[in-house]
């Protein structure tokens, strides 16, 4: 029973850090985001841009983030709703004095274009990979009941969290793979039939 207040207690020490620690700070020479532990930055060259982004599921709903031209997405902590009356336009007002002070530019590069195309695509196979994990958890609960009900051995570590982490990285390269091809599928171009409806030679 020590384990689960010890993982509230974690929760909310890290909430209560987010709270007072964490910061976001913009000037002249990048972007500074503190979070709850670690301080990271990035220079004007190193981003690509900042918008704002609809979270229709999570809390706060209007989010901040930096997407650097590596790809890499980071979240802007207290940049969303609750801090800014309007954090869309004001993440607006900032681009466009990024901009007009030379310190950055609006140009499109599809190069980075691709690279957070595909990191979104990872991040929707680990979303994926966890709900999936979770429905093993969950036929793990149902699998250790039925042991317990007909007095066999139970393997409760085994069975509620050795099998859903084993299957996670399973899943996700599955869901990775499946993605991809669907990104494939969805960039060739349908191919064209003759007038009598024959494929081109």
């Amino acid at each position: 029973m020590r384990w689960p207040w010890r993982a509230w207690l974690l929760i909310a020490t890290r909430v209560a850090l987010e709270q007072f620690r964490a910061r976001t700070s913009v000037t002249e020479d990048g972007v500074t985001v503190r979070g709850a532990l670690r301080t990271r930055g990035w220079a004007w060259s190193e981003i690509y841009g900042i918008r704002v982004e609809d979270n229709r599921w999570g809390s706060p709903r209007w989010s901040g983030y930096l997407y650097g031209t590596d790809g890499t997405l980071v979240r802007l902590l207290h940049v969303d709703e609750y801090q800014l009356t309007d954090p869309i336009a004001e993440i607006a007002d900032l681009g466009a004095t990024a901009v007009s002070l030379g310190l950055t530019s609006m140009d499109t590069r599809p190069d980075v274009e691709q690279r957070i195309a595909r990191g979104a695509r990872r991040r929707k196979a680990w979303q994926r990979a966890a709900i999936a994990s979770a429905v093993v958890m969950a036929a793990m609960f149902v699998v250790e009941a039925w042991l317990l009900f007909t007095d066999r051995p139970t393997h409760l570590y085994a069975l509620i969290l050795g099998v859903p982490l084993a299957c996670l990285p399973v899943l996700f390269y599955a869901f990775d793979r499946l993605g991809e091809r669907r990104h494939r599928r969805d960039l060739t171009p349908p191919a064209t039939r003759t007038a009598t409806g024959a494929p081109p030679d």
